[in-house]
C-alpha cells in the first residue's frame, strides 16, 4: 500500500475528478503530486483560492462542460481529412467557451484592480482566431445543424426538398382520404414512415385494392404499410434530392476543415489551458465542499494550525449531521515531536493522519480546512508508518514491517522532514519495544526532525516531560460519560483508560479488580486525578472567555454612553447658543423699531393716522414674538426637558411622545402598527415604533408651551416638505454612513406620507446595493422595492414602495 492510500489521499483525488467538467483534466489530476518548489506551491495555492472566490463572486463565470477533441484534432492535421458534424459542433462550443473565459479575464485585468491576477496570467499565449469562431457559427445553428445558408447549393437543395416532401404529402392526404372513404384503411388512420418514405396504413384484406409497393407490415399482420405508386417517381426524387444535400454537407464540412487546419496548434493549446482551468475549478469547488481555504504560507519546515479538521471525516459526519472536533497544533524549531497518548478509539491515529492529509494536500496546491490564521510551512518529504487496521488495509501489522519503516525513517530524516508514526514501539515485548521507540525518537529528535508519534508507553510520556523539544499531547475522555472526546490537549500527557473502557463495555468485574490489585491503585487514581483536573481547568477556561465577552461587552456599551453623553452636552450648549443669539437678535430688532417710531413721530410730528399706522407695526412685531417657538429647557445637568416615557402597550386613549418633535399627543386610533395621534387639534399619522407611550398629558390648550409646540410642529413639518428630495443618492458613501443616511431618509419619507421614493446607489462592485436590499428587506415600512428602468439607471438605483 502507497503513501497516497495510507493517508487517504487517493479518495481526496476521486472527490476532485466528481467536480471536474470534462476528461481533459483527468491529465492535470493524474500529476496531481506532492511538491517541494516553494513557488509553485504558493502558485497553486493562490490560483485555487482565486477561483474560490471568483465561485463565490461571479456564478455567471462562462466555463462549461465540454468534449475531450484532442485526439481528433491531431487527426485533422492530415491534408484531405474531415470533421464531423458532431464534432465540429462540439469544436463550435468549446471555442465559444474560451472566448468567453478570455474576454472575462480581460475585462478583469483592465480594472484598477485585479482580482485575479493568477488567473489573468494563465490566459497568457492562448489565441483564439475570432474569424474561425465567427465561420463555425455561421455555418452551424443552435441545434447542432449545417445551416442553410452555409452555401447557396445546400439553400437550393432544401429548397426542393421542401417543395418535393410538400408535393408528396399533399397527394397521400387525397389517397387517405378516398382510402378512408373506400373503407380500406381505419377511419383514424394517418400516413406513416416505413424505410424513409412516406406510406398508407392499409387493413391486410385490401392490399391488393392498392396499387404500390409493400415496406412493412404490423406486428399482428393486420396492417400493411404501401408506398403507392402515384408517389413513386416525387419519392425517388426526394431520395435523390437528400443524397445531394449530404454529399453537400460533406464538402461544406471538408471545407470547414482546411480552414480550421493552420489553427490546431492553437486550439490544441487552448484546450489545454481550458482543462486546467477547469482543474483549478475542481479544486475551489472541493474547497468549498470541505470548508477549506488558502492559510498563510511560510517556507520553512514549519506547523501551526488552528481548528484543523480531517476532511473525509468532515463530509462523512456532515451527512449525519453532526460536527468534526477540530484541532490545535503547533510544530516548529523550539517544540518539533509531539507524543500523542489517550485511550483506544480517541482519535489518536486521526489526528495522526489528519497532519499528513493535510501537509500532503497543502503541498498539493489543495486548499486545507483550517482556519484562515493558520499557517503552513513547506517539508522536502513526508514519512509514515502506520501499521493500524481502523480504515486503511494493509500487510505491515507485525513487527518487523514497523521496524523497517522505522529505520527507514531514522536513515531518511533530516530538519526538513515531517514523520508520523502510529502505535510506536507497538507489536513486540512492551519492555523492548518500548526502549527501541524512546532511543528512535532521541536520535530524531538530534537530528532535528519534526513529527507527531502516538503510543500508550509511559517511559515515551515521561521522556517528552524531561526532553528538550519533545512534548506530550492528550486525547481526552470524558470519565462520566465514559466516552472519549475527540479533543487533544497538547502539554500534558493522556491515560490509556484501560480499567474505564473494560467497565463500560461489560468485563468481567472480578477479573478487573483481580487486575488492579496486581498493579496497585496509585497510578490509576493518579490519572483519574489528572483527567479531573483537566476537564475542570477546560470548565474554568470556558467561563474566563465568557467573562471576558461580557467584559467587552461591557466596555463597549460604557463607551456607547460615554459618546451619548458628550452629544448630548455639546446639543445643550448649542441651544444655549441658539437661544441667546434668538435674544440678541430679538432686542436688536425691538430697538430698532422703536428707535425708528420716535424718529419718526418727531420728524413729520405725526398726526393721528400717522401715529396709529406706527403703532399697528409695533403690534405686529409683538404678534410675531409671542408666535416665535421657545427652545426646550435645559437643566443644570445638562438634560433636556424631555417627557417621561412610560412601557407597555399602546392603545387608544393612552398619551405618547412624537419621538421627531418631542411632543406630547393623545392616540385617538390604531390599525396594526399604525396609529393616529391628536394635539392641538392636529391629527397625525405615523407608526407605533416612532412613538413612546408616557404618563405625561400636554399642556392645556392656549398655554404659551402648546403654542410653543404646535409652532415647531408646523415649522418642522414644513421644512421637511419643502427639503425632501424624492432621490437619495448614497454614491461614494461606506456601507454604515449609506445605511444611516437611508435610514433617516425612510422615516421622513413616512413622515411626510410619501410613496415612493428611488435609492442611487450606482453599479460598480454591487456592495452598495446589496447592503441598501438587505436594509429594505428587514423594513417593515416597505411594502416592495425593485430595479429601475434600464433607460433610468437599471440595476444602479432601486425604487422603493412605501
Amino acid at each position: 500500500m502507497d503513501f497516497e492510500q495510507k493517508i487517504a489521499f487517493d479518495r481526496i483525488r476521486g472527490l476532485l475528478a466528481a467536480h471536474c467538467l470534462s476528461p481533459i483534466s483527468g491529465t492535470h489530476l493524474e500529476s496531481l503530486n506532492f511538491s517541494t518548489d516553494w513557488e509553485e506551491i504558493v502558485r497553486w495555492q493562490e490560483e485555487a483560492e482565486e477561483f474560490r472566490q471568483l465561485l463565490l463572486f461571479e456564478p455567471d463565470f462562462p466555463l462549461r462542460a465540454h468534449a475531450d477533441l484532442r485526439q481528433e484534432l491531431e487527426y485533422l492535421k492530415i491534408a484531405g481529412s474531415r470533421i464531423q458534424l458532431e464534432s465540429l459542433c462540439e469544436l463550435k462550443s468549446t471555442l465559444e467557451t474560451v472566448q468567453g473565459v478570455l474576454v472575462f479575464f480581460r475585462v478583469e485585468q483592465e480594472k484598477e484592480k485585479n482580482r485575479f491576477p493568477r488567473l489573468t496570467a494563465c490566459c497568457s499565449g492562448i489565441n483564439i482566431p475570432n474569424e474561425l469562431v465567427r465561420t463555425f457559427a455561421a455555418a452551424v445553428d443552435e441545434k447542432g445543424q449545417i445551416r442553410d445558408q452555409a452555401s447557396t447549393e445546400l439553400q437550393q437543395i432544401r429548397q426542393q426538398i421542401r417543395n418535393t416532401e410538400r408535393d408528396i404529402e399533399k397527394n397521400l392526404k387525397k389517397m387517405l382520404v378516398q382510402a378512408k372513404q373506400d373503407h380500406l384503411v381505419e377511419p383514424d388512420a394517418e400516413m406513416t414512415v416505413r424505410e424513409g418514405r412516406l406510406c398508407l396504413p392499409v387493413a391486410a384484406a385490401f392490399k391488393r385494392r392498392i396499387s404500390g409497393f409493400i415496406h412493412d407490415e404490423s406486428s399482428t399482420g393486420q396492417t400493411v404499410f404501401i408506398e403507392p405508386q402515384e408517389v413513386f417517381d416525387a419519392n425517388n426524387r426526394l431520395r435523390d434530392l437528400q443524397l445531394a444535400e449530404r454529399r453537400e454537407i460533406q464538402r461544406i464540412l471538408l471545407q470547414l476543415t482546411d480552414e480550421l487546419r493552420p489553427h490546431i496548434p492553437d486550439i490544441l493549446e487552448a484546450y489545454s489551458f481550458i482543462g486546467y482551468l477547469d482543474f483549478v475549478r475542481a479544486k475551489a469547488k472541493f474547497a468549498l465542499e470541505i470548508n477549506g481555504v488558502k492559510p498563510l504560507m511560510y517556507d520553512k519546515p514549519y506547523i501551526h494550525w488552528q481548528k484543523a479538521r480531517h476532511p473525509l471525516l468532515h463530509l462523512t459526519l456532515r451527512k449525519q449531521q453532526k460536527e468534526v472536533v477540530p484541532m490545535d497544533i503547533s510544530l516548529n524549531g523550539e517544540l518539533r515531536i509531539l507524543i500523542i497518548s489517550g485511550p483506544n478509539a480517541g482519535g489518536k491515529s486521526v489526528c495522526l493522519k489528519t497532519v499528513g492529509l493535510l501537509q500532503y494536500m497543502f503541498q498539493c496546491g489543495l486548499p486545507v480546512p483550517v482556519s484562515e490564521t493558520s499557517e503552513f510551512g513547506r517539508f522536502e518529504r513526508v514519512l509514515m508508518d502506520i501499521g493500524d487496521e481502523q480504515s486503511i488495509e494493509n500487510d505491515l501489522s507485525t513487527y518487523s514491517s514497523h521496524l523497517k519503516n522505522m529505520d527507514r525513517i531514522v536513515r531518511e530524516s533530516d530538519p526538513q522532514t515531517l514523520f508520523l508514526m502510529d502505535e510506536l514501539g507497538g507489536g513486540t515485548d512492551p519492555q523492548y519495544g518500548s526502549a527501541i521507540a524512546e532511543a528512535t525518537l532521541e536520535h530524531l529528535a538530534k537530528m532535528g526532525a519534526i513529527g507527531v508519534v502516538t503510543t500508550h508507553f509511559g517511559n515515551l510520556k515521561t521522556m517528552a516531560e524531561t526532553t528538550e523539544g519533545i512534548c506530550n499531547g492528550a486525547m481526552l475522555f470524558d470519565q462520566d460519560r465514559m466516552q472519549p472526546l475527540f479533543r487533544l490537549q497538547t502539554g500534558k500527557a493522556g491515560s490509556s483508560f484501560t480499567f474505564d473502557i473494560a467497565e463500560r463495555i461489560g468485563f468481567s468485574h472480578e477479573i478487573l479488580e483481580s487486575a488492579k490489585g496486581k498493579i496497585g491503585t496509585a497510578q490509576i487514581d493518579y490519572e483519574a486525578l489528572l483527567q479531573k483536573l483537566e476537564l475542570e481547568k477546560i470548565a474554568l477556561e470556558n467561563e474566563r472567555k465568557m467573562c471576558a465577552a461580557t467584559d467587552a461587552q461591557l466596555a463597549e456599551l460604557i463607551a456607547v454612553q460615554k459618546e451619548k453623553n458628550g452629544s448630548l452636552q455639546q446639543q445643550r450648549h448649542e441651544i444655549i447658543r441658539k437661544a441667546k443669539q434668538e435674544a440678541e437678535d430679538l432686542l436688536e430688532n425691538a430697538n430698532k423699531i422703536i428707535e425708528r417710531t420716535v424718529r419718526e413721530i418727531k420728524e413729520k410730528k405725526a398726526d393721528k393716522e400717522t401715529v396709529k399706522s406706527l403703532r399697528e407695526e409695533v403690534h405686529k412685531f409683538h404678534d410675531q414674538v409671542r408666535k416665535t417657538p421657545l427652545p426646550p429647557v435645559v437643566h443644570k445637568t445638562g438634560h433636556i426637558d424631555i417627557p417621561e416615557p412610560q412601557g407597555g402597550t399602546i392603545a387608544v386613549g393612552d398619551y405618547v411622545i412624537i419621538n421627531d418633535t418631542m411632543t406630547i399627543g393623545q392616540v385617538v386610533e390604531r390599525k396594526g402598527e399604525d396609529i393616529v395621534v391628536s394635539f392641538n387639534s392636529v391629527q397625525f399619522r405615523t407608526t407605533v415604533g416612532k412613538v413612546t407611550k408616557t404618563k405625561q398629558k400636554p399642556p392645556q390648550a392656549g398655554s404659551r408651551r402648546s403654542s410653543a409646540e404646535s409652532m415647531a410642529i408646523y415649522t418642522e413639518m414644513n421644512r421637511k416638505a419643502t427639503e425632501f428630495n424624492l432621490e437619495l443618492d448614497i454614491r461614494g458613501m461606506r456601507a454604515q454612513e449609506a445605511i444611516d443616511e437611508l435610514e433617516h431618509y425612510i422615516d421622513d419619507a413616512l413622515l411626510l406620507q410619501i410613496h415612493e421614493v428611488r435609492i442611487i446607489h450606482g453599479k460598480g462592485d454591487g456592495i452598495l446595493r446589496k447592503v441598501v436590499r438587505e436594509f429594505l428587506a428587514k423594513n417593515s415600512d416597505v411594502k416592495h422595492f425593485r430595479d429601475e428602468a434600464m433607460e433610468r439607471g437599471g440595476y444602479g438605483a432601486t425604487v422603493v414602495e412605501m
